[in-house]
């Protein structure tokens, strides 16, 4: 009857310290011991997790200690996945332990092997029907366990040589002085090569483009007009200037053979008709000057057409470029944080949105010295790579994606701590 109702209290326990604390206490009522200890694997070793009698376990106390180093001399002999006596070492705690007769009792798991236990400890030597009852308990006690944490228990570890644990290490020390090659990511953008900028001639607002976005023109086609309302008046005044300075210097030629006053006026009046021939021919340039006509064969590239229209410009603004598909590169804006000692004999590997599977090569052509704002305000270096002459298929100008640029080899260890040394650096100056 004792035994029936301390089973169903273990199976009323509702957490496993509640479960290891009634098993170290509890228990005495059926085995009859003086003093138990509860043991749970921990790693490679078993470890104190309760005394009977005592609520809180101090781990660096001797008996503690002691009892650790006795469970762990008895597993080294093999003995400690089934019901055995356990020697206890007078020795180690001296002759005051009046309990030198014990008895260790497995809690396994499935795979048969022990992940806890209960060692008790009598002044004289346990009866057999004791025995017999320590293992059914010890049955009920492990299955309780389990259920409580769902049967995710520690198991023995195969211990790991000292000398492969070396050899591991002195493997990694060596590795950190192998030369590797230190590389950076940087966004990249295809961009055309040798483009013809299409700047404004004049200050003026923009009428019309008329062309769109990457369509193909020849040379001489119309891409701009601007508002010429002011201009063409201003042409057709001085054009009516030309004409009334004309009438005069024809009036005055005529009169000039009996009239001095008009021989004397008339120098005056070419000269004014001069004047006005000038201004005439300079109001036409101005006018001609609000229609801007591709001088080159190639696509013609810049953003939207609507944002440009009604928009003031001035003298020299680029308004779009005239690019030849055939002659690409890729701008590469690497980071300051990035930045490394470019190896040149390495070409970049470029990975497009469009094509990630596809690593394309291009050879560094040029670097700016100088760091730049980008569109997000950060600053990068700007870079410039060229693919070699019949790679196939050319991307299309505008494509976006990733470039990694290759640097000079350096060791495995300041490639792998490169960033926290840097951070180091500008943090606290060592």
């Amino acid at each position: 009857m004792r035994l029936l109702q301390l089973e169903a209290d273990i199976r009323r326990c509702e957490s496993l310290t509640a479960l290891i604390h009634h098993c170290a206490n509890e228990s005495r009522a059926l085995l009859g011991f003086r003093q138990a200890f509860v043991l749970s694997r921990r790693g490679r070793r078993m470890r104190v997790a309760a005394v009977s009698s005592v609520s809180v376990v101090e781990p660096n106390a001797p008996l503690v200690r002691q009892v650790e180093s006795i469970i762990g001399a008895h597993e080294r002999d093999g003995q400690i996945d089934g019901l055995s006596d356990v020697v206890f070492e007078q020795d180690a705690c001296g002759d005051s332990y009046p309990f030198p007769n014990l008895i260790w009792v497995p809690f396994l798991s499935h795979s048969g092997k022990a992940f806890a236990g209960l060692l008790i400890a009598n002044e004289r030597p346990f009866p057999e029907k004791r025995r017999a009852v320590a293992e059914r308990l010890g049955e009920t006690y492990r299955h309780a366990w389990l259920a409580l944490t769902k049967g995710a228990v520690s198991s023995r570890r195969p211990l790991v040589s000292r000398l492969a644990i070396l050899l591991a290490l002195a493997g990694l020390a060596a590795m950190v002085f192998v030369k590797v090659p230190i590389s950076a990511i940087a966004p990249v953008e295809v961009v055309a090569r040798d483009a013809a900028p299409v700047t404004a001639a004049l200050d003026g607002v923009v009428k019309e483009i008329a062309v769109r976005p990457n369509q193909p023109v020849e040379a001489g086609n119309l891409l701009v007009r601007f508002e010429d309302t002011e201009l063409r008046n201003a042409a057709d005044i001085a054009q009516q200037q030309v004409v009334v300075a004309q009438s005069r210097v024809n009036a005055l030629s005529t009169g000039a053979f009996g009239d001095r006053a008009a021989r004397r006026d008339i120098a005056i009046a070419r000269a004014e008709l001069d004047l006005a021939q000038a201004e005439h021919a300079l109001a036409l340039e101005r006018l001609q000057r609000t229609e801007l006509r591709a001088a080159t064969p190639g696509l013609a590239v810049f953003d939207d057409a609507r944002s440009w229209r009604g928009r003031p410009v001035s003298i020299g603004e680029k308004i779009m470029e005239i690019a030849d598909p055939n002659r690409i590169e890729y701008a590469i804006a690497l980071p300051v944080d990035d930045l490394i000692a470019l190896d040149r004999s390495k070409p970049a590997r470029i990975f497009l949105d469009s094509a990630p599977l596809q690593a394309r090569m291009g050879e560094i052509s040029r670097a700016s010295y100088h760091a730049t704002p980008q569109g997000d305000g950060l600053l990068a270096y700007e870079l410039r790579a060229v693919e070699p002459d019949g790679t196939g298929t050319l991307p299309r100008i505008g494509a976006r994606g990733t470039a990694q640029v290759m640097g000079q080899d350096a060791r495995l260890g300041f490639v792998l701590f490169r960033r926290p040394i840097v951070w180091i650096r500008q943090t606290f100056g060592l």
